[in-house]
C-alpha cells in the first residue's frame, strides 16, 4: 500500500469512485490528474483512496482539492496518511500554510483537526442557500 501520483490510467477509476460515493459535481478529474495535482492510494493495484493539492505560487499556500477513503476502508488512519502525504508535499513546494474545507456535518473535520489544521472561518451559502451546513475554512501552519 502506498500514495502516488495519479497516472493519466487512474482517471476511470477516480470517476467511478466520484459516481459511487463522493458524488463531486463538474469535477474534471482527467484535468486534475493531467496537472500532476491529485494523489492516490493503492492497496492491491485497487485505488482505494485519493486527493489532490493545488498550489497557488502567487500567496505560497495550497489548497487540499479532496479527501476521498473509500467506505470498506476507513477508520485504519488511511485518511491521516493522505493529509500527512498533502503536509508534506506542501513544506517541499514552499509553501507557507494548507488550506482545507469541510463541510460541519462530515467526518472529514475531525481528521483535519486531528492533523493539526484549525478553523478560520465559515461559508454559511457555499453548499446551498439555507445556511443549514456551514463550509468551515481550515489552515493548517507550520512557519
Amino acid at each position: 500500500m502506498g500514495i502516488r501520483k495519479a497516472e493519466t490510467s487512474d482517471t476511470e477509476k477516480l470517476e467511478k469512485l466520484n459516481d459511487e460515493f463522493f458524488h463531486e459535481e463538474g469535477r474534471d478529474w482527467e484535468k486534475l490528474v493531467n496537472s500532476g495535482s491529485m494523489y492516490v492510494l493503492e492497496e492491491n493495484n485497487e485505488v482505494i483512496a485519493f486527493t489532490g493539492l493545488k498550489v497557488d505560487k502567487w500567496n505560497k499556500t495550497a489548497k487540499v482539492i479532496d479527501i476521498f477513503v473509500h467506505p470498506e476502508h476507513r477508520k485504519k488512519g488511511l485518511g491521516t496518511e493522505l493529509v500527512n502525504h498533502l503536509i508534506n508535499e506542501g513544506k517541499d513546494a514552499d509553501v507557507r500554510c494548507l488550506m482545507a474545507e469541510a463541510p460541519s456535518a462530515n467526518s472529514v473535520l475531525i481528521l483535519y483537526l486531528k492533523c493539526g489544521f484549525r478553523i478560520c472561518g465559515f461559508n454559511d451559502r457555499l453548499y446551498s442557500n439555507s445556511g443549514k451546513e456551514l463550509a468551515l475554512l481550515l489552515y493548517r501552519d507550520w512557519e
